[in-house]
């Protein structure tokens, strides 16, 4: 019996052991092997899209120093920014500046015991610091908010001194630079929605619609966010379905969402995605009476080569 005690205490050892995750395991060997170090936890994000048309939105971030000695070893934190310019057509490269210094006496004791600060911007502070105006950003740019942790000690650390585990773990949440994007919501949310009639304008793969012409209800899933409710699919071939088919309204493009199961398939279910070329929409003045959404039938080529294909929406 005694041992038997001891079989099973050694069995449940194992369990707690191999139960850990892979972030457990890290954060015990971190605090069992290093002996001095720090991180910047990520506490708290609000703002990471901005309308890219209005200078007033706001990015804030909370931040919370752990070092070996419990925050104490905490000089400052300074913050820089930069500009990535995904736009194509020009490109914009400023160099990555310095905004804000945030030091030790910005901090106060947080939750956990350790030295907390909360750091806010605006779109109008990051473009005068960059010397960047509207058309030197885009919409589909982003703004890097890098942060590095200086110790009294002269060390410092940022975001190329974390691995992984440390820069997305769950425990730790130290990535040390934060990207904020720039979108163009609509005006209001009940553009792109109401009874529209759907027309085929160019047919998918086999020279036929991938979906049934027909009046159909377009419906936001949020601002940006459209779909068509109920479609048939593939009415030559005797009709599937229906199907919800969503399409997203960004940054002046109409972009059907990827992996759009149509309801039928030759080996795997057929799926309709975004077109090599998306139709257009006008960001400053968006006319929602009449467009068109291009896409790509069968897109993984489940039953032949991938076609272009498209569909006009007229609201009725």
């Amino acid at each position: 019996m005694k041992n038997y005690k001891i079989y099973i205490l050694f069995a449940l050892a194992g369990i707690f052991v191999t139960s850990c995750s892979e972030d457990d395991k890290v954060t015990i060997d971190v605090q069992n092997t290093v002996t001095s170090g720090a991180v910047l936890r990520t506490i708290a994000q609000t703002g990471t899209a901005w309308d890219v048309l209005d200078d007033t939105e706001a990015y804030s971030v909370e931040v919370e120093v752990q070092d070996a000695e419990d925050g104490a070893l905490l000089s400052e934190v300074r913050v820089y920014v930069d500009l990535v310019d995904n736009t194509e057509a020009v490109i914009t490269d400023p160099a990555e500046t310095l905004i804000a210094t945030l030091p030790a006496s910005a901090f106060s004791t947080g939750a956990n015991g350790f030295p907390r600060s909360t750091y806010n911007t605006t779109l109008s502070e990051i473009a005068s610091t960059l010397g960047l105006s509207l058309g030197d950003y885009n919409c589909g740019d982003q703004f890097n908010v890098r942060m590095e942790l200086a110790l009294t000690d002269g060390r410092m650390f940022t975001d190329t001194d974390a691995t992984g585990n440390v820069s997305g773990g769950s425990f730790f949440s130290s990535p040390y630079a934060y990207r904020i994007s720039l979108i163009a919501p609509l005006p209001n949310d009940d553009l792109y929605t109401g009874q529209y009639q759907l027309t085929t304008v160019t047919n998918g793969i086999y020279g036929v619609a991938d979906y049934a012409d027909g009046v159909y209800t377009l419906e936001s899933v949020n601002n940006t966010t459209k779909v068509i409710k109920d479609v048939t699919t593939f009415v030559a071939f005797g009709g599937f379905g229906p199907v919800d088919v969503e399409f997203e309204l960004v940054c002046g493009e109409i972009i059907m969402k990827p992996a759009q199961g149509v309801g039928a398939g030759c080996n795997a279910t057929i799926q309709s995605g975004p077109a090599n070329v998306n139709a257009t929409y006008d960001l400053m003045n968006p006319d929602d009476s009449d467009f068109l959404l291009n896409f790509t039938s069968d897109e993984t080529a489940d039953c032949t080569n991938s076609v272009q294909a498209a569909v006009r929406l007229t609201k009725v």
